[in-house]
């Protein structure tokens, strides 16, 4: 019997970005929704267990109450709360993440935006990975049917397919100050002198002062949007980019949010190879946004270090393993 995780943040989708942009609002109900049809495809596919991650909306209750008291459309027992401290914070899913790992789950699934990918990926090293976008910036998880995903982790779950053909190990980049580790980001990572503006995103293209990525593309909506307006970087590629924000008149256009085109300007723009620190003297104090975040304090005179590796989390490919899936008899019926 295969165990499939699932995690999902109560907070993606309703941050200041909701109020200076036109992006949608994403509620908890339809998140609740996309859990309930990943656990329903999946448990018509095979035997599976669910583990599902405590938060302040209490998912897990919700879930059990709604699939396995009314409906009894999974049996009981099958999907459970693990015994874990709720602090409503990143560290949940990161410490999440760390379970599911430690418990052998067979694949996770994350419900959130990029910073949702984000603190899950601070916990794994081998489990594979499943990002649905329900939150913000959207460039690391993927916008996705609750069923097909349901699908894909069965498939895994019941070894018809090695996870190994259909994962990808992501690019992330390692962020160290003054010598010693700090953090990670798996899209970018933001220089920013804005230290506070009443909220932890940032938002603002004049708050931004450099910016390194690890992938980019024009469509894309977000921070890496400030680079794939100049060049693109695919998640496969072998390196990384970089480039200083502001200073000369505007001559990039750029979708930094929802329905709302920027006028930014960029200079230095240039590639950055796997493996290859970035190493920066700060000359004033600041701040670091990690994928879309504030989250790292620094101080002048202080040493940054970057480093885009490819030691990020093992990304499922849904399309690939389902036709890997299909190809093994998977959707067959009877002999």
């Amino acid at each position: 019997m295969g165990l499939i995780a699932i995690a999902a943040n109560p907070a993606s989708g309703r941050d200041i970005r909701r109020l200076v942009s036109y992006a949608t609002v994403f509620n908890n109900r339809e998140k609740q929704n996309i859990m309930e049809r990943v656990i329903l495809a999946a448990a018509q596919m095979g035997e599976h267990r669910f583990c599902i991650m405590p938060d302040s909306f209490h998912f897990a209750e919700r879930v059990i109450a709604h699939l396995v008291e009314d409906l009894r459309s999974v049996p009981e027992g099958l999907v459970y709360l693990p015994d874990l401290p709720c602090s409503d914070g990143q560290e949940d899913t990161t410490a999440f993440a760390r379970y599911a790992e430690e418990q052998g789950a067979d694949v996770l699934i994350v419900l959130g935006g990029d910073g949702t990918s984000r603190a899950a990926a601070k916990g794994l090293d081998r489990l594979p990975l499943i990002p649905i976008s329900t939150g913000t910036n959207n460039v690391f998880p993927e916008v996705a049917e609750g069923t097909v995903v349901g699908m894909t982790a069965a498939a895994l779950a019941s070894h018809i397919i090695p996870a190994e053909d259909c994962c990808q190990r992501c690019k992330r980049i390692e962020i160290s100050l003054n010598g010693k580790f700090q953090d990670i980001a798996l899209i970018d990572v933001v220089f920013s002198s804005c230290l506070y503006s009443g909220s932890k995103a940032l938002w603002k293209q004049e708050d931004m002062n450099q910016i390194v990525v690890t992938q980019c593309h024009p469509a894309s909506i977000g921070f890496s949007a400030l680079l794939g307006a100049c060049t693109i970087v695919h998640p496969e590629d072998e390196w990384g980019a970089m480039a200083v924000c502001g200073g000369d008149a505007p001559n990039t256009r750029v979708a930094l949010a929802a329905g709302v085109v920027t006028a930014a300007a960029l200079s230095h723009v240039c590639s950055v190879p796997l493996y290859e620190p970035l190493t920066f003297q700060m000359d004033q104090s600041g701040i670091l946004a990690l994928d879309g975040e504030r989250e790292l304090r620094y101080r002048a005179g202080d040493t940054l270090t970057l480093n885009i590796t490819r030691r990020g989390p093992r990304r499922v490919a849904l399309a690939s393993a389902l036709a890997l899936a299909q190809a093994k008899g998977f959707f067959r019926m009877g002999s």
